[in-house]
């Protein structure tokens, strides 16, 4: 009854340490997208206000890749600890 007890604090243990190194991982992520947002900007014939919505689309996508990746990874683990189905 207790096989995937080591899994299990494993995942879980995983999953604190993405939601607490989120926030950094955001930022950091962040202001390497908006440095090449502005090198872009500055190489390119572009207008000279930012576009305020691809900003905000780039940290929508930051965090939905990341928890994406998140949970696949959760999954394939998880998948491990299901039984298997007895004929």
């Amino acid at each position: 009854m207790h096989e995937h007890r080591g899994t299990a604090l494993a995942v879980a243990a995983v999953c604190v340490t993405f939601f607490v190194s989120l926030g950094a991982v955001v930022v950091v992520l962040g202001w390497i997208g908006f440095s090449i947002y502005a090198l872009v900007k500055w190489i390119g014939a572009a207008p000279e206000q930012p576009n305020a919505t691809a900003l905000v689309l780039l940290f929508v996508g930051i965090v939905a890749v990341l928890t994406t990746l998140l949970g696949v990874g959760a999954g394939l683990v998880g998948r491990s600890m299901t039984p298997k189905k007895r004929e």
